[in-house]
């Protein structure tokens, strides 16, 4: 509850920060733990803590970001939103996003002749990137600051288009991250599995950055302010599903080849 408030209280800073929000990154991370090989398992316990604290240290890179300012880029790419694709050269200029944030963190992790605090390090900021690079609005860029710029009236409050898509298209899942992860893992078919569990950041953030494209600006149009129905988020609930199961099978699927 307390990670709740906190980030609810970030999410209102005029920065495209905290992707999901703390339960979205819960999701993430309790899918990609049930998906994990015993034997990594086992690796993670070791590197952590404590297997569970794949699920507990979920945000610990939004946790930090004000005593490691140089980890403010590593959580979104600004992908132009007219642009069809990502771009390295522009978009994440000196390796300086979430996409090569991934792949550095990955190759600490299975690295094993580095030492164990560096790869619990990158394998705490792992989980959460990729988390980060799955929520549409952590891979656009539309000059309005990731959303937060876009004033929104939802049920009588006022909020901003990217906490609705930090916080509340995933509260309309339900409230227990547990329970969601669970329900959100096992309704995936082996085909989703198959299918979902490849690509690379790149890739993932090109996905990312359709639907932002898509979905979430071509219902907001040019708008800096709109009111939104409550219907809105029951909408996107197959979406939000989609994104979380995916984020939390791909991120289980780098993890297991980085300690196997």
């Amino acid at each position: 509850m307390i990670r709740v408030v906190v980030a609810l209280a970030v999410l209102a800073l005029p920065s495209p920060a905290l992707a999901w929000g703390a339960e979205g990154h819960e999701i993430v991370a309790g899918i990609a733990l049930r998906e994990l090989s015993p034997g990594t398992r086992q690796q993670v316990a070791r590197l952590l803590g404590g297997e569970a604290m794949l699920i507990h240290e979920s945000n610990w890179a939004d946790e930090i970001r004000e005593q490691r300012p140089e980890t403010r880029r590593w959580h979104f790419v600004d992908i132009p939103l007219d642009a069809p694709e990502y771009d390295a050269q522009r978009d994440c200029a000196q390796d300086d996003c979430v996409v090569a944030q991934i792949e550095r963190d990955r190759r600490i992790l299975a690295n094993r002749k580095l030492p164990a605090t560096m790869r619990a390090e990158a394998l705490r900021f792992l989980v959460h990137f990729v988390a980060d690079v799955h929520q549409p609005l952590h891979a656009e860029d539309n000059d309005d600051h990731g959303g937060n710029a876009v004033r929104v009236y939802l049920q009588g409050q006022r909020t901003n288009l990217h906490h609705i898509w930090d916080v509340n298209v995933v509260e309309a899942l339900g409230f227990d991250a547990d329970q969601v992860a669970a329900g959100i893992e096992q309704g995936a078919s082996p085909a989703q599995r198959k299918a979902w569990q490849t690509g690379s950041p790149a890739s993932w953030a090109n996905e990312a950055h359709m639907i932002a494209r898509n979905e979430v600006y071509g219902y907001v149009g040019g708008r800096r302010t709109l009111r939104m129905p409550p219907a809105y988020l029951v909408a996107e609930k197959n979406v939000t599903r989609t994104q979380l199961a995916k984020a939390g099978l791909r991120l289980a699927w780098l993890i297991n080849a980085a300690l196997n």
